[in-house]
């Protein structure tokens, strides 16, 4: 991927993204994996598991709302920033229907990614 503006390394237990901030950075997996996961009544629920090639952070870069779950190094992880700047240019130059169908998407997987949640909860 040529758009990476800035690599950044993690060592295992950092967080990289805190669920509930505002950011709109886009990350891509360079090295290492990361666990994505949300806090409920203070307990660690997994959602994913991302690994080389992987894209995260993309989901608050389309609609503009705060991080849903949050990020952290597995182990010794390097991840790469992508140009904003790029990425707005590019969603720019497509059509209105096809960013309501992005925003469409993004909407929907924050639905089912707290349906997820709340399933896994009551399976504890």
């Amino acid at each position: 991927m040529s758009r990476i503006l800035v690599k950044e390394k993690y060592n295992k237990g950092d967080i990289i993204i805190k669920e509930g901030t505002f950011g709109e950075g886009t990350y891509v997996v360079l090295e290492g994996d990361v666990e994505v996961y949300k806090t409920i009544n203070n307990e660690r629920v997994n959602i994913a598991h991302l690994s080389k090639g992987d894209v995260f952070g993309e989901m608050s870069f389309v609609d503009r709302q705060p991080r849903t779950a949050s990020i952290i190094a597995v182990g010794d992880v390097q991840v790469g920033l992508l140009d904003k700047e790029f990425l707005e240019t590019e969603i720019n130059k497509t059509s209105e229907d096809f960013r309501m169908i992005m925003r469409a998407l993004t909407e929907r997987l924050r639905k089912t990614t707290g349906e997820l949640v709340n399933l896994k909860m009551c399976h504890h």
